[in-house]
């Protein structure tokens, strides 16, 4: 045994190097596994977290344009109100209702600035001898007036403190001053919305400082708004995106004035921004929602995650393999090379997927690096401005496309980030230049993107040509529209003359039932005692039918007045009394005249009528119970007043308003008020005519009338009477005894029979003697015939080769001292212009009664010495012969009426040819032609003429000819007066007198 040898003991480390054999290989694949997956998790993390970027990028874009459209909306609105605030200020005293309800009427809040619940004007009133703590403001004025903001009116301000601190911030700055959040007293008890309110000082003046701005305060302008109406559309089109809370001063729930209904959660993207408005912080908080995470998901860095650790399993894989055999290492390598390659091609189809996008997109897309220069340009970039993208790569996008001075697009191409956070500057409408030099209107979004340290500006350019071009179609369709409400007022005209029409009938129709009825019964029973009654229903029948057709004549402007400078004090006190016993005991009359109050120019008869009509009107409208308050002051109307209202003139005006506490007048009776025979009233009342008289009548002064009603308050008429600097007339006292005739001889021209004889026959019974004409023929004969006449009493429209008017210019030529009166019931403008006898003309209106006949003849017949001297030689006797050439019938006969008029003699024509046919046969000394004739146009004719030296042109026209007008020819444009019209023939008359001009007969 001992001598037998034995090998030695296995050495201990060869298991151990043996297991380590075997576990070499899976100890490389898990490194290989391990080291993979660490680079996959790099890679995932970087892709996660540049998708965490863009998609912050995008949030914080959203965030920063919705903080944008808030201060946008906030400082548009601020501009409204800035311009009601220049429309009170700009007003001498605090405009109207109805004005400001004109004036925010044509702002159509509801349409271009939703969240404008109303603007409004508080006044200031601060009680004499109160702390300033004891002032009140109350509104007094909204718009527009509908059922919500009616609660506002007379609600005090400065009673709620968020308001009151607002009012005190705007008063004492001179700025806007935002409100902290409020109930606006338009939501009643309702559940409502949360409010705020924007406030602007009314100052007298301009102070420059807090204790004169608080002397001169006055009132404030303000705006109401309702929160969620004020938000609506500001979160563009995919509001659903993003969720936004808004708080007023701290992000506390009970300071929530938007948004407030969000549950927490867990919202992957929250940001808070404060905004600085009006003097008011708002804190704005936005939470993702996750359709906005939907949206801007990306599988990209799964799908690298995923690769990742496909490739890393594959790869220890395949290292382990590769240890256990080739082949099998061999087979593993290949699959993960497609692999790799499916990944990769995954990878750039999301590559191309977002190229897509850009080149698809309706707007160009640029993108600009910090030098300038362009490193993107999209297929509608070069569709838009004719460059291709081969050619506009790595140009100057500022030389390329925007020349000239362009300071706004120059900051933003500086790259600097404070240009890009101030919340504005961001979105600019450009003029860009094409490739082919035309210029389009561009608007420009972008936003400042950073990638590896460095800065790239990417816009997106739209085109704004179409936007540009619908706009002015629509002004296009605007004045088609315009034309087609003019084509409606010019219906709308013709059908008020039907209605006048019929209204004058029936009325009228009425009055000659009156009087038929009662002189027929009057007849049959000629001694019956109640003759002397239905004659006196008769005659009062014929004051009824006067009254009315004063009235039409005042609503249509053509009753003759006797304007006197007058203070219209006076007026108001001689109708007092009248007015008291008109109105009745349950009526509380006060009349209120301010000091120093100007005169002006009307009729003081008339203008009493006007009153007493608004009064009994009034009256009628309390139903005899209420307060009646006139009102006479001084008033200045500017051109911003003239312009809203067409019939006024800007200037100084005498206003009386009459005010009453009666049932008002909804708007569209408020528009026909003025209407002849338009009334409220139960049939057998009234005629419809009062107002429509008044407005007549303050038109026909050079005024204007603008009726204010409120249906429940009461109604306003403001008359406006123009001043005038020449002081007040002494009023002669009315003769008020009976007058008696006389034994003068009156030569009397009437046509119409009847009339002239029942005429003849009141002169008769005043003893005195008279000489009947039917026409002016007639009474010319017998003027000429030697009759001892002394006063010449003519209706003013007459038939006969001479107008009334000359007729008068012949007697007091053959008899000098004659006496003239006139009678009409129409002048046709005849002896009256402007709504004034023309001066010297004495008329005696139709119909008058036997007592009123009396008193003017033998007024007339006292006043003849005080008639000058017949001037110059007889009218009709010049030898100047004159041709008128009009093809208007009523335009040719005015003006030959003008020409005879003037004493000469006229013949007219319609036409050049006709003119050239009577010229032929000579007697014409001179010749006035309008410019647009049919055929041979007046220039034509004027041009023929020219070269006779026995013959005078005149050109009538309405536009200024230069050197169309031949030497020689005199000019006459239109409208012409009477005056123009004796200057030219004058003029001609002396050139043939120096000329010693032969008579062309």
């Amino acid at each position: 045994m001992a001598g037998m040898q034995t090998s030695p003991p296995p050495s201990a480390s060869q298991p151990s190097n043996r297991r380590a054999a075997r576990l070499l290989p899976l100890a490389v694949g898990v490194g290989t596994l391990c080291a993979g997956l660490i680079a996959t998790a790099l890679v995932w993390n970087s892709l996660r977290t540049s998708h965490d970027r863009q998609v912050h990028a995008e949030f914080d874009y959203r965030v920063r344009d919705l903080a944008l459209r808030v201060v946008r909306r906030i400082a548009t609105f601020e501009q409204v109100l800035r311009g009601a605030q220049a429309y009170v200020v700009a007003s001498p005293l605090l405009p109207q209702v109805d004005e400001f309800r004109t004036y925010v009427g044509t702002l159509r809040l509801r349409q271009f600035y939703p969240g404008i619940q109303g603007i409004g004007v508080s006044l200031l009133e601060r009680p004499p001898g109160a702390r300033p703590d004891g002032a009140k403001s109350a509104v007094v004025m909204i718009e527009p007036l509908d059922a919500m903001n009616r609660r506002a009116l007379g609600f005090d301000m400065f009673a709620e403190p968020v308001r009151h601190e607002a009012m005190a911030r705007a008063r004492d700055m001179g700025t806007a001053a935002l409100s902290g959040q409020v109930r606006l007293v338009q939501e009643g008890s309702g559940p409502g919305q949360p409010g705020f309110l924007m406030y602007l000082p009314l100052y007298r003046g301009t102070p420059g400082d807090t204790a004169t701005r608080r002397e001169a305060l006055y009132g404030w302008t303000y705006g109401a708004f309702r929160m969620l109406d004020f938000m609506r559309g500001l979160n563009g089109e995919r509001e659903s995106d993003l969720h936004v809370t808004i708080y007023d001063a701290a992000a506390a729930p009970e300071n929530c004035m938007y948004g407030c209904d969000y549950r927490d959660g867990a919202a992957r993207l929250d940001t808070q921004q404060t905004l600085r408005i009006a003097g008011r912080h708002w804190i704005l908080r936005v939470r993702s929602n996750p359709v906005f995470e939907e949206r801007l998901a990306s599988q990209q860095a799964a799908w690298a995650g995923v690769s990742g650790i496909i490739v890393s399993v594959l790869s220890a894989t395949l290292v382990w393999l590769l240890a256990q055999g080739r082949d099998r290492a061999r087979l593993l390598a290949r699959r993960m090379t497609e692999d790799l390659q499916r990944s990769y091609e995954r990878l750039g189809l999301e590559r191309t997927r977002l190229a897509s996008i850009l080149e698809n997109a309706h707007d160009a897309f640029v993108a600009v690096d910090a030098a300038g220069r362009i490193t993107y340009w999209n297929a509608q970039a070069a569709r838009t401005f004719g460059w291709p993208a081969s050619e506009a790569q790595g140009r100057s996008l500022r030389a390329l496309l925007f020349h000239g001075e362009q300071p706004e697009l120059d900051r933003l191409l500086t790259l600097d980030p404070a240009a890009f956070d101030s919340g504005h500057g961001d979105r600019l409408e450009l003029q860009a230049t094409c490739r082919a030099g035309d210029h389009i209107p561009v608007e420009l979004s972008c936003s400042l993107v950073e990638r590896g340290g460095e800065r790239e500006l990417h816009g997106f350019l739209r085109d704004l040509s179409a936007e540009k071009a619908a706009a002015a179609r629509e002004t296009v369709r605007q004045a088609d529209l315009h034309q087609a409400q003019r084509a409606l007022h010019r219906a709308q005209k013709l059908e008020a003359v039907g209605k006048l029409t019929g209204g004058v009938a029936h009325d009228f129709n009425n009055v000659l039932q009156i009087i038929y009825g009662n002189v027929q019964a009057a007849c049959a029973a000629p001694h019956s005692p109640e003759t002397p009654r239905r004659l006196e229903n008769a005659l009062a029948a014929v004051d009824r039918g006067a009254k009315l057709s004063g009235q039409l004549l005042a609503f249509a402007r053509r009753q003759p007045l006797a304007p006197v400078v007058i203070n219209l004090a006076r007026v108001l006190r001689n109708v007092d009394e009248l007015l008291r016993r008109a109105l009745g005991d349950g009526v509380e009359l006060a009349t209120i005249v301010e000091a120093g109050l100007w005169n002006t120019l009307v009729d003081p008869n008339q203008l009493e009528n006007v009153i007493l009509n608004l009064a009994i009107n009034a009256r009628d409208a309390m139903d005899g119970n209420g307060k009646l308050t006139i009102e006479l002051s001084n008033c200045v109307l500017d051109d911003v007043y003239a312009a809203s209202v067409p019939e006024a003139i800007a200037g100084d005006y005498v206003l009386l308003a009459v005010s009453d506490t009666g049932a008002g007048m909804p708007p569209d009776v408020q528009e026909r008020v003025f209407e002849p025979f338009f009334t409220t009233k139960p049939e057998g009342e009234g005629t419809g005519l009062g107002l429509s008289m008044a407005y007549g009548f303050v038109r026909q002064t050079g005024g204007h009338i603008r009726v204010y009603s409120e249906v429940g308050v009461g109604t306003t008429m403001r008359l406006y009477f123009p001043r005038t600097g020449v002081p007040e007339a002494q009023q002669a006292a009315e003769p008020t005894q009976d007058v008696a005739g006389g034994r003068e001889t009156i030569l009397l021209v009437e046509d119409d029979a009847p009339v002239r004889e029942t005429v003849a026959g009141m002169l008769r019974t005043l003893q005195y003697t008279v000489i009947e004409a039917g026409g002016t023929d007639a009474a010319l004969q017998a003027l000429r015939g030697g009759a001892a006449v002394d006063l010449l009493f003519t209706d003013v429209v007459m038939p006969g080769s001479l107008p009334a008017t000359e007729l008068a210019r012949v007697a007091r030529h053959l008899r000098p001292g004659i006496a003239v009166l006139f009678t009409s019931g129409y002048t046709q403008d005849a002896i009256v212009h402007g709504g004034r006898l023309d001066p010297g003309v004495q008329l005696l209106s139709k119909p008058y009664r036997r007592d009123e006949l009396a008193r003017k003849v033998r007024a007339v017949l006292d006043e003849r010495s005080a008639l000058p001297p017949a001037d110059g030689a007889p009218p009709m006797l010049h030898t100047l012969r004159v041709l008128v050439v009009e093809d208007n019938d009523d335009l040719r006969d005015l003006t030959c009426e003008m020409v005879m008029a003037l004493g000469y003699q006229a013949t007219g024509v319609g036409s050049a040819e006709a003119a050239l046919t009577a010229l032929e046969a000579g007697g014409y000394h001179a010749v006035f032609t309008d410019v647009q004739l049919p055929g041979m146009n007046g220039l034509e004719l004027a041009h023929r003429l020219a070269d006779d030296p026995h013959l005078s042109v005149a050109v009538v026209t309405g536009r200024a000819l230069g050197d169309e007008l031949p030497p020689g020819v005199r000019l006459l444009y239109k409208p012409y007066r009477i005056d123009a019209v004796e200057e030219i023939l004058a003029q001609i008359q002396l050139a043939r007198q120096d000329d010693g001009d032969p008579d062309p007969d």
